[in-house]
C-alpha cells in the first residue's frame, strides 16, 4: 500500500525536538526520507512492531486509547536499529513515533489540510 504524505504539512513535536531527535537538519532529512519510503499496511491488528509496552504506551497516548481510529499503520528503518512508525487515523490525521526499543518518542505529526474557506466558514 502506497500512501503520500505532504510533507509541507508534517510538524516536528515539541518532545522530539527537546529530545534532539529533529532539532538539527540531518536528523530531520533522515526522518523525512523514512516517510518518504514507508512502507505501509491497512491492517493494524496484524503487525507487530505495535505490541512492544512502549509503543502501546505512546499510541495510547496520541490517539486517546482509541486504537480504533488507527486506519494505516507504516514501518521504515532508520541507521542504528531504529525505526519509523507512522499511524494515520480516520481523519486524515497521521502521526510518526521514533521507535528506539526501550522508548517511543512521537517526533512528526501531520494534520489533514483544510482549505481556508473550510476554516472561516465553521461555526462556532
Amino acid at each position: 500500500m502506497t500512501i503520500t504524505t505532504n510533507v509541507e504539512h508534517l510538524t516536528r513535536t515539541p518532545l522530539g525536538v527537546r529530545r534532539g531527535f529533529t532539532s538539527e537538519q540531518p536528523q530531520r532529512e533522515e526522518i523525512l526520507a523514512a516517510v518518504e519510503r514507508m512502507a505501509w499496511t491497512d491492517n493494524p491488528t496484524l503487525v507487530p512492531y505495535l505490541d512492544g509496552p512502549a509503543v502501546r504506551a505512546i499510541v495510547a497516548a496520541v490517539f486517546h486509547r482509541r486504537h480504533d481510529q488507527i486506519q494505516v499503520v507504516g514501518i521504515a528503518q532508520l541507521n542504528g536499529a531504529r525505526q519509523l512508525i507512522g499511524l494515520a487515523d480516520n481523519r486524515g490525521g497521521r502521526s510518526y513515533v521514533l521507535d528506539l526499543d526501550a522508548e517511543v518518542i512521537h517526533v512528526l505529526a501531520e494534520v489533514p489540510h483544510v482549505p481556508n474557506h473550510a476554516r472561516h466558514s465553521r461555526v462556532a
